[in-house]
């Protein structure tokens, strides 16, 4: 079994069905989707009623995740009710999107409410091309903190820079993640030996997962670029099994 991780969708943009054939193109049996809620609908469009009527629809092939603004007074109660009423599996955050810092007071009480909850936080980190984005905003080091503050969370490290200092993180954390989307396969295409060195300085195989970032509107290219590479890299079958499987049916509770 395949699991992505990390895809987006948006109501308007494309048609899932082209997201579903990509998938069974390239092997993923399942999608864990995620919206991008923002004030700003040119930076992503985010819908947590949306993601659960898919889910609905494809239980098979799809799971979801909800998006809300933590520093908004409604964010909790949101959040409590994309999970209890959708039964969404964890919450994204998109701080450079969302136009907040990690370092917000918000973060603690939306943290505290994923711990009531026991879902996952998957938290985008590394370079964002909108303009109107803050790249400030998306440096990784702040969940070293929250980690430390909150050890009851679990936190996903999106885009993870394997050459930096988010294995690190998973080596120090127990309740940290790294998410390979984007990054990790552009590492490793231009050099394989960045996978072992990477799982070496992590010390660990079990908290890695993989992602794509694909959309109905890319999801051929994104899953290609992203799954050819580590199906290729040289480490073990288990690694791998961990990787794209194992890892994530554990964050999502499927085992």
């Amino acid at each position: 079994m395949v699991i992505d991780f990390h895809v987006h969708v948006r109501e308007g943009k494309g048609e899932i069905k082209n997201l579903l054939a990509a998938m069974d193109a390239y092997g993923i049996d399942m999608a864990v989707i995620h919206p991008i809620a923002s004030e700003n609908k040119v930076l992503g469009y985010g819908d947590n009623s949306f993601v659960g009527k898919l889910v609905k629809d494809y239980p098979d092939r799809l799971m979801g995740f909800a998006s809300v603004l933590p520093y908004q007074s409604s964010a909790g109660d949101e959040l409590k009710r994309a999970v209890e009423t959708y039964g969404l599996k964890g919450l994204k955050l998109h701080p450079a999107m969302q136009n907040y810092p990690m370092t917000h007071p918000s973060m603690n009480t939306i943290t505290e409410k994923c711990i009531e909850l026991d879902i996952p936080i998957l938290i985008h980190t590394g370079i964002i091309n909108a303009r109107t984005a803050r790249i400030a905003y998306c440096d990784s080091l702040p969940i070293d903190d929250l980690a430390i503050r909150y050890p009851e969370a679990v936190f996903v490290i999106a885009h993870g820079d394997p050459l930096g200092k988010d294995p690190a993180m998973v080596c120090k954390h127990p309740n940290v993640y790294l998410d390979t989307t984007g990054t990790f396969a552009r590492y490793v295409n231009m050099l394989p030996s960045v996978a072992p060195m990477c799982y070496k300085r992590m010390r660990k195989n079990d908290r890695i997962v993989f992602g794509t970032d694909a959309n109905p509107l890319n999801a051929v290219s994104r899953i290609e670029d992203n799954i050819i590479p580590l199906r290729s890299m040289p480490v073990s079958d288990e690694d791998k099994r961990l990787l794209f499987c194992d890892n994530a049916k554990r964050l999502l509770k499927m085992q």
